[in-house]
């Protein structure tokens, strides 16, 4: 087990924000176990919806369009046009209704809806507004539920705005990249960076929800002036919350291609992305912002980032629209992300499955490994208490945890923190650590019963 672990290992040097690794691991929520059949999807999906749910829950729901296909992005799907909004606002309202009243949908309640894409608020006032007002009366949401509503500056009219606010939406979350016009308008943004202050500030003055921009380290003409006017005008603007993510340049993608050609300037480096991380996390910290999660700072109680919080750990999710992916009572599941696919399906009464798995035997470990480095404190003994597998965990990756304190991610030793630069590192780090426990869970004997097993 220990030569296996050693592939995990950081470099030991004096700057492991810039140096611990020499490439960054990619980790993604869920963890996918036994595909069913694609002729028993739906009526294994029925079985589903007749059990109930427990514990908190969240619901995603996609809009696949863009107005056009920004370089760093690589979630583009659809080209939008106008006449597109009411016909698929109208298709996720049916998809809504196909499974409201189900034990499944009304058993517990939702305490997240995210609206999430390509552009949600692409779709037309009136329609943004009856998506949210029909998912207010079909489903169980909790008191408090936060209703996010995701989109960008172009699109996003003072008009979708108090639509959205006044059918019960109370949170936008809106990428900006950056406020500088030149960077901005290479990636593809529309707006100039004049009028993306104008757009937040008509946003806060109105302080009828909670208001949290994107923002992304590294990209191409980003210098570190202009990371720091960008780190400035947030606090500035007094918005709830941010995210600062670092540049992810998708093979294939439009800026892949661009930088390749040389009609771009190359990213940034990952030595350089660590050291901006690092300034960008003394900036906030300096100001009075808390640090919610690896890449999210809130700044009072009104941020929560309660819908990513949650889908982090494993928490239920009723996943509509094109291109959507959720999970539920032990299933995960994916819908067609094919416009065409998408629509057939929901006029022949079905939900529109293009892929649905029994849960993997050890998602709940390893969702609760994603919640820790996700909240940057990863509680070993408890995990070794409540999950049989886990059991002999800590110490089977004594070395690899070793090897990350000396090197200046970690601390602690039952308990788990991350350092600066372990958070910047975060996603690595959780990708080499559910590496590990699933060598760890592969050497333990054939007849181990899970927790679920054991309390059966």
């Amino acid at each position: 087990m220990k030569a296996a672990l050693e592939k995990f290992f950081a470099q030991e040097t004096d700057d492991p924000l810039r140096y611990a690794f020499e490439r960054r691991g990619a980790h993604m929520p869920g963890s996918a176990g036994e595909a069913v059949s694609e002729e028993e999807h739906q009526l294994v999906w029925q079985e589903i919806q007749q059990f109930k749910r427990s514990g908190m829950a969240v619901m995603y729901l996609h809009v696949p369009f863009c107005a056009n296909h920004c370089l760093f992005c690589g979630f583009y799907r659809n080209k939008w046009h106008e006449e597109h909004s009411a016909p698929y606002a109208d298709a996720l309202i049916k998809e809504l209704e196909l499974e409201a009243s189900s034990p499944a949908s009304q058993s517990s309640p939702i305490n997240a809806v995210y609206f999430g894409g390509g552009t949600p608020t692409a779709l037309h006032a009136k329609d943004l507004a009856r998506v949210i007002r029909r998912i207010r009366e079909l489903y169980p949401l909790s008191a408090d539920c936060e209703i996010t509503v995701e989109g960008r500056i172009f699109h996003f009219d003072d008009d979708k705005i108090d639509a959205c606010l006044d059918a019960g939406a109370n949170r936008f979350s809106t990428g900006v990249q950056s406020f500088n016009t030149k960077v901005r308008k290479r990636q593809g943004r529309k707006a100039s960076g004049s009028e993306t202050i104008r757009f937040f500030e008509g946003l806060r003055d109105r302080n009828r929800a909670a208001i949290v921009c994107d923002l992304i380290l590294g990209l191409p003409y980003q210098t570190a002036e202009i990371w720091r006017d960008d780190l400035r005008t947030v606090v500035d603007l007094g918005l709830d919350g941010v995210d600062l993510y670092t540049l992810a340049v998708f093979p294939g993608s439009p800026l892949s291609k661009a930088i390749e050609k040389g009609a771009c300037d190359p990213a940034a480096t990952l030595p350089q992305q660590g050291a901006m991380y690092g300034e960008g996390l003394e900036y906030m910290h300096h100001h009075g912002w808390k640090q919610i999660s690896s890449s999210h700072w809130g700044r009072q109680t009104r941020e929560r980032n309660l819908y990513n919080t949650l889908i982090k750990s494993g928490a239920d999710c009723l996943a509509f629209g094109s291109g959507a992916g959720g999970n539920i009572n032990g299933y995960s599941y994916g819908i067609h992300g094919g416009i065409v696919d998408y629509m057939r399906c929901l006029e022949e009464g079905e939900k529109p499955l293009s892929r649905l798995h029994r849960a993997d035997p050890l998602s709940s470990p390893l969702n609760f490994l994603a919640a820790g480095i996700e909240e940057m404190r990863l509680d070993l003994g408890h995990l070794e208490r409540t999950e049989v597998r886990a059991r002999g965990f800590r110490k089977s990756i004594d070395s690899l945890l070793s090897n990350w304190q000396c090197s200046g991610l970690i601390a602690g030793e039952e308990i788990i923190s991350l350092t600066t630069a372990g958070r910047f590192w975060h996603q690595t780090l959780l990708t080499y650590l559910k590496a590990a426990f699933k060598l760890h869970s592969a050497s333990l004997q054939p007849e181990t019963k899970t927790y679920q097993e054991e309390a059966a």
